[in-house]
């Protein structure tokens, strides 16, 4: 049997939504166009205000819906996702993300050559600002150190054995924080050009504030995880100089808000540092970001 008659056996695509149902139902309609229409479908609706306004049943596709009453998040409800399916691979996409061009059964087939695969990382392109969000830079696959959230294929297993993402991080950063982890385990990302990804981003629900704050705060706490001790202090000080500039550049408090709540929570998350050697750090800023 080849990979592309398996991929059905080999690949569930994760959603994660919330009050979003037009932008899911977009995605949904252009993952049947790319000709996904056998792959199961799981999408956890992180209590949602309103009921699914559309039938489910009538889009040509594998798709289990399961609504929650309770608002835990996005990353949580990712996880659960991750210990739900059964799949080697989770191709994790947002509720405004889809694949327009491309081969899923050639990135499978990629990644199945592999063994130190953690997640596979692909282009993302905005067609409503008509620019990328993540562009390749090469033909051929190349090691990264991050992938992007909105679109990516996950090693389910591996994800798993390193714990899934830390859901202490809230919203913001919790990729760069788990590829992290992987790449000090010797499991590494990669980008697959070959695998268009389109993502609205969508600004129905999307508060900036929010993304401002977790991101500032969550940059300090990888600095304090992640940065070898001797080059700690210079790194959180840069970082503290590039958020307050932007904060000062588009005039939002939540750059300055993350960064003092990162400061102040270092202590009660310092469980969770195991920072890089010096040469496995330079290892890892060497590889192209995304």
């Amino acid at each position: 049997m080849t990979v592309t008659e398996n991929l059905a056996n080999l690949v569930t695509i994760g959603i994660t939504t919330k009050n979003r149902w037009q932008d899911l139902k977009t995605a949904l309609i252009n993952i049947s166009k790319a000709g996904l229409e056998a792959l199961p479908v799981l999408i956890f609706d992180d209590a949602s205000d309103e009921p699914c306004p559309f039938n489910i049943a009538d889009l040509s596709l594998q798709i289990q819906l399961q609504r929650f009453t309770k608002s835990k998040g996005l990353i949580v409800r990712r996880n659960q996702i991750a210990q739900l399916i059964q799949t080697k691979y989770y191709l994790s996409l947002d509720d405004d993300s889809y694949p327009v061009s491309g081969s899923l059964e050639a990135a499978v087939e990629f990644a199945e050559s592999l063994d130190n695969l953690f997640c596979l990382s692909f282009p993302i392109y905005n067609p409503v600002l008509a620019e990328y969000q993540n562009q390749s830079f090469d033909n051929q696959p190349y090691p990264v150190r991050c992938f992007v959230g909105c679109g990516h294929l996950l090693h389910r297993e591996r994800f798993l054995q390193l714990g899934g993402y830390r859901e202490e991080l809230i919203h913001q950063g919790e990729e760069m924080e788990i590829a992290a982890r992987a790449f000090q385990k010797n499991l590494h990302c990669y980008h697959f050009p070959d695998f268009l990804i389109h993502h609205t981003a969508s600004n129905t629900g999307r508060n900036w504030h929010r993304m401002d704050f977790y991101g500032a705060r969550n940059n300090v706490l990888w600095n304090d995880w992640f940065v070898p001790y001797q080059l700690k202090l210079i790194k959180q000080f840069r970082t503290l100089v590039s958020r307050l500039s932007l904060g000062i550049k588009v005039r939002r408090w939540g750059q300055f808000q993350g960064e003092y709540a990162g400061f102040r929570e270092i202590e009660q998350f310092k469980k969770y540092r195991q920072n890089m050697s010096m040469e496995c750090y330079k290892q890892w800023q060497a590889l192209p970001y995304t």
